[in-house]
C-alpha cells in the first residue's frame, strides 16, 4: 500500500556523458582561442599545427567515449582510463604552451573536480595521484632536457597539491550531497505515504469533509463533499460555505464551533468547524465536517430498524412461547371458573395476552417488509373485499363506510401489504370519528402519474405537537395503542415505492402509489 519514492539521481551513463560534453566545450573554446590573436599579434594559444592535432586527437577520444557511453565497460573503468586521457591530453597542451608557466595546468582541476564528484574516496585520490605523477614527469623530463627553469619543482608541487585539494574537496562535496539527496527521497517517500493514508482517512469518512482557506476557496475535499456540492475542483469558491467562513474568520479563530441547519444547494447541513494549525504568516485554513440531516435521519431510521429486528428474534422466542401458555390456561380456567369477580379477572388476563400477542403479530410483519410481491391491483374490488372483512371486525361500522372511487384504478403494490395499511387506516378513522354513517370516507384519484388513496375521517385530527412524531415507533396516544400501526403501515408503504402520509387539518392520511402499466 505504501510506496517508497525513488531518487532522481543522474545515472552514471548520463554522469559520464556530461563530462563528456564539459570536454567537448572546452575544446571548442581553445579551438576559437587559437584564432584569435593576442596584443603582440600572436595566438592566444601557441602550438599552431601541434595544436591542431592535440585538437584532432582530443576530439577523436571524445568520440570514442561517446560510443562507450551504453558499451560494457564498466562506469569505474570508463571513468578511469577517460580521466587518465584527460590528465595526459592536458599536460600535452600544458608543454606546448609554455610550460608549467603557461597556466593551462590549471585545467586539470575540473576534471579532477569531475572524477571527485563522480567516484568514491580512494579513485579520488588516485586521480589525483595520476595528475601529480604527470607533471612531476613533465618537470623532470624538462630538467633531463635542460630546459627547465627556476622554480618549475616549485610551481609542479602546488599544482599537484591543487589537485588532491580538489578531488578530496569535491569527493567529500559529492558524498555529502548524495547523502542529502538520499534523505531527501526518504523524506519524500514518507511525505508521499503520509499524503496517500491522508487521503484514504478523508475518503473513509462518513461526514462530508471540506477544506477551505481563509478566503473560502477550496483546498481539498472527500467524494461525500461531492455528492453534496456536485462537480467540486480545487480552488473554487463555494458561496454557501462563505457565512461560515466569515463567522470563523471574525470570532478570531475558535479552536471549535458548530454550526446547525446551514442550508447549501436544498440541503439542510449540521457540522463542525476546525480551524487548521499553521505557521505565523502563511494562509489559515478551515475544515468543516458537515452531515445532511436527511441522511442522519435515514440513518437513525436504519438503527430503529435494526433494532426492531433484534427485538423482532427476542420476541419470537421470548414472548410468544410463554404468551402461549398464558392464554391456554387462561382459557381452560374461564370454562370451569363460576365466580364473576374471577371471571372478570380472567378476561383481564386474555384481554392483555391477546394485546401483546397483537403487539407481536405487528412486530413478526415488520420484519417481513421485504418480502414483496407486487402485482396489478384493481382499486373498486379490492376495497369492497377490504370494507367487508372491516365490517366483520367491527360489525357498527357496516355500510358506514362511503367509497368515492374514481373509474379504472389500477395500482402496483404487494396485495397483503395493501390490505395490512387499508386495514389499519380504517380502523385508525373508525376510531378517532363520530363513528356515524359517512364520518368515513375513502377517496381516490389520479394525479401526476400516480394514484392517491385518501382516508377521511370527521374527527378533530391530530394535535399539531404530536405530528411529528405521528410514524414513529412505539409512539401513541391511546392508552390500549402499541404505537407500531401508522409505522408500520409507512413501512410496508415504502417497501412497495409508495408514500403514506398524514395531511393536515383534520384526519386525512393519504396513500400515493405508482400506478399499474399494462
Amino acid at each position: 500500500m505504501f510506496r517508497t519514492a525513488q531518487p532522481q539521481t543522474l545515472s552514471p551513463r548520463a554522469a559520464l556523458l556530461f563530462v563528456n560534453g564539459f570536454r567537448a566545450l572546452l575544446l571548442l573554446v581553445l579551438f576559437t582561442l587559437s584564432l584569435l590573436p593576442g596584443s603582440d599579434g600572436q595566438s592566444l594559444i601557441e602550438g599552431s599545427r601541434q595544436f591542431y592535432a592535440w585538437s584532432g586527437i582530443y576530439l577523436l577520444l571524445i568520440g570514442v567515449w561517446y560510443l562507450l557511453r551504453e558499451g560494457k565497460l564498466g562506469h569505474t573503468l570508463q571513468l578511469t582510463l577517460a580521466i587518465a586521457a584527460d590528465i595526459a591530453m592536458m599536460v600535452w597542451l600544458m608543454a606546448m604552451n609554455d610550460g608549467i608557466h603557461g597556466g593551462f595546468g590549471l585545467l586539470l582541476l575540473p576534471y579532477l573536480a569531475a572524477a571527485g564528484l563522480l567516484s568514491t574516496g580512494r579513485y579520488a585520490l588516485f586521480y589525483a595521484a595520476i595528475a601529480t605523477l604527470a607533471l612531476f614527469s613533465y618537470s623532470g623530463f624538462e630538467h633531463w632536457l635542460g630546459l627547465a627553469r627556476q622554480f618549475d619543482l616549485s610551481y609542479s608541487a602546488l599544482l599537484a597539491s591543487a589537485c588532491f585539494v580538489t578531488a578530496i574537496a569535491t569527493w567529500r562535496l559529492g558524498r555529502m550531497a548524495r547523502a542529502s539527496e538520499e534523505l531527501a527521497a526518504q523524506r519524500g517517500g514518507e511525505i508521499a505515504n503520509l499524503n496517500h493514508l491522508n487521503e484514504l482517512i478523508l475518503q473513509s469518512q462518513r461526514d462530508a469533509v471540506v477544506v477551505l482557506d481563509e478566503d473560502g476557496h477550496l483546498r481539498q475535499f472527500n467524494l461525500q463533499a461531492e455528492r453534496y456540492f456536485n462537480r467540486l475542483q480545487r480552488g473554487q469558491l463555494l458561496p454557501e460555505l462563505l457565512p461560515l467562513v466569515s463567522r470563523w474568520r471574525d470570532d478570531g479563530s475558535p479552536a471549535l464551533s458548530t454550526f446547525v441547519e446551514h442550508s447549501a444547494r436544498g440541503r439542510q447541513l449540521v457540522g463542525r468547524l476546525v480551524p487548521v494549525p499553521v505557521p505565523e504568516g502563511q494562509m489559515r485554513g478551515v475544515v468543516l465536517f458537515m452531515r445532511d440531516m436527511a441522511d442522519m435521519a435515514e440513518e437513525a431510521k436504519r438503527v430503529k430498524l435494526a433494532a426492531l429486528g433484534r427485538l423482532t428474534a427476542n420476541i419470537a422466542h421470548e414472548i410468544r412461547n410463554p404468551l402461549s401458555a398464558i392464554s391456554h390456561a387462561g382459557d381452560l380456567l374461564a370454562e370451569d371458573e363460576t365466580d364473576p369477580a374471577r371471571q372478570r379477572l380472567l378476561r383481564i388476563v386474555q384481554d392483555n395476552a391477546r394485546r401483546i400477542n397483537g403487539m407481536v403479530e405487528d412486530v413478526l410483519t415488520l420484519g417481513r417488509r421485504d418480502r414483496v410481491r407486487r402485482e396489478p391491483i384493481e382499486l373498486a374490488p379490492f376495497v369492497a373485499q377490504q370494507l367487508e372483512h372491516f365490517s366483520m371486525s367491527q360489525p357498527d361500522a357496516a355500510g358506514a363506510v362511503r367509497c368515492e372511487l374514481a373509474d379504472d384504478c389500477r395500482l402496483s403494490f404487494d396485495r397483503g401489504h395493501l390490505a395490512q395499511i387499508l386495514g389499519n387506516l380504517l380502523a385508525n378513522a373508525w376510531r378517532h370519528g363520530s363513528r356515524r354513517p359517512g364520518s368515513v370516507r375513502l377517496q381516490a384519484g389520479i394525479a401526476e402519474n400516480h394514484l392517491i388513496l385518501r382516508v377521511i375521517d370527521d374527527g378533530s385530527g391530530v394535535a399539531e405537537a404530536d405530528q411529528a412524531r405521528l410514524f414513529e415507533p412505539f409512539f401513541t396516544t391511546e392508552s390500549a395503542g402499541s404505537g407500531l400501526g401508522l409505522y408500520i403501515a409507512r413501512e410496508l408503504a415504502e417497501a412497495n415505492g409508495a408514500r403514506l402520509d398524514y395531511s393536515p387539518p383534520g384526519g386525512v392520511f393519504r396513500l400515493i402509489c405508482q400506478l399499474a402499466h399494462d
